[in-house]
C-alpha cells in the first residue's frame, strides 16, 4: 500500500505531527509541499494525508495552491491534520472543497493542539515542555484512527468565527504581502545563508551575503527561529501599524524574546523536500 503525507511546517510542529502519524500508519513518505505539486506521488496512492498550520482561521496558502496542482487517486483514503492553538476556522472545509473539486474528498479531518509559535508577537505557550509530549500523545491516537482508517464530520468552522471571520481577517490578508518588509538583519549576521534554504515559500534570496525577503510570504517564522546567531529581526510593517488593532501592537521581535522551533525537529529536517518514515524509525 502507497502512503504519503503532504506537509507545510515552519516551526517543526506539523512536521512532528507528520513522522509520528507516519509511524503510527505503518510508514510513509513525507513530502513537503516545497516540492513540485505536478508530481504523481497522490496519483496511485491508497492512503494520502495533509498536515499544516492553521494561518488566519485556514490552512496556509502555500498548502492550498499545492493541493490544487495535486493529482489525487480518487479512491484514495484521505485525512489531514491541522496544527494549531486557538481556532481551526475554516481549515478543514477548505481542502475538503479542493479535493471535491478533483473528485475526492476528505475522509478524516482532525485539529492537533501544539505550542503557539508566533515569535514576532509573544512568547511560545503553553509552556513547551508540557504542550510538546501532550502533542506528541495526541498524534499517537490520531495516526492509530488514521491507521484504521476511520471517517468522521471534519471540524467545521464555529457559527461565531465564520460571523467574525470578514471583520478579524480580512483586513490582515489584504496586506499580507506587505508582512515580511518587517524582517531585517542585525550585525550578527554571518551570511550563512540557512534561512534562504529553510523557507518553505521559497521567499528569502541573498544579495551581499544577507537575505531579501521577497513578498511572498506568510509568516511561518522559520527563518527566524532557525537562525544559528538570532540575527533576525523583524518590526511592524507600517501596512500593519495602519491596522491598529491589538495584535499589530504587540509585533516585535526583542532580543529576549523565545524563538521556538519543536524541539525534535532540526533546520535540516525543515530543508528537507522529503523524507520516508518506517515504522522502525
Amino acid at each position: 500500500m502507497k502512503k504519503v503525507i503532504f506537509c507545510f511546517s515552519g516551526t517543526g510542529n506539523s512536521l512532528r505531527a507528520a513522522r509520528i502519524i507516519a509511524k503510527q500508519i505503518g510508514g510513509a513518505q513525507i513530502v513537503s509541499v516545497k516540492k513540485d505539486a505536478a508530481s504523481s506521488l497522490a496519483a496511485d496512492a491508497d492512503m494520502i494525508g495533509f498536515i499544516c498550520p492553521v494561518y488566519e482561521w485556514d490552512i496556509p496558502e502555500t498548502m492550498k495552491d499545492f493541493a490544487e496542482k495535486l493529482t489525487v487517486n480518487k479512491q484514495a483514503y484521505i485525512f489531514m491534520v491541522a496544527t494549531y492553538i486557538a481556532i481551526h476556522g475554516r481549515c478543514f472545509e477548505t481542502m475538503d472543497a479542493v479535493l471535491r473539486e478533483k473528485g475526492a474528498r476528505l475522509h478524516y479531518g482532525k485539529a492537533l493542539r501544539c505550542v503557539a509559535s508566533q515569535c514576532i508577537a509573544y512568547e511560545p505557550f503553553p509552556f513547551p515542555r508540557l504542550m510538546v509530549p501532550y502533542s506528541d500523545r495526541r498524534a499517537k491516537s490520531i495516526g492509530k484512527r488514521i491507521a484504521a482508517r476511520k471517517t468522521n464530520r471534519y471540524p467545521r468552522m464555529s457559527p461565531v468565527t465564520r460571523k467574525r471571520y470578514d471583520k478579524a481577517m480580512t483586513p490582515f490578508l489584504n496586506v499580507q504581502h506587505e508582512y515580511d518588509k518587517g524582517f531585517y538583519t542585525s550585525d550578527k549576521c554571518v551570511g550563512c545563508g540557512l534561512c534562504s534554504k529553510l523557507c518553505p515559500c521559497r521567499n528569502i534570496t541573498l544579495s551581499d551575503r544577507r537575505p531579501v525577503w521577497n513578498h511572498h510570504c506568510i509568516g511561518c517564522n522559520a527563518c527566524v527561529v532557525y537562525c544559528p546567531s538570532k540575527a533576525i529581526l523583524f518590526r511592524t510593517p507600517e501596512a500593519y501599524e495602519k491596522l491598529d488593532n491589538v495584535v499589530t501592537r504587540r509585533l516585535g521581535l526583542p532580543e529576549k524574546r523565545t524563538r521556538y522551533h519543536n524541539p525534535h525537529i532540526t533546520a535540516k529536517d525543515i530543508i528537507a523536500d522529503s523524507e520516508e518514515v518506517t515504522t522502525d524509525a
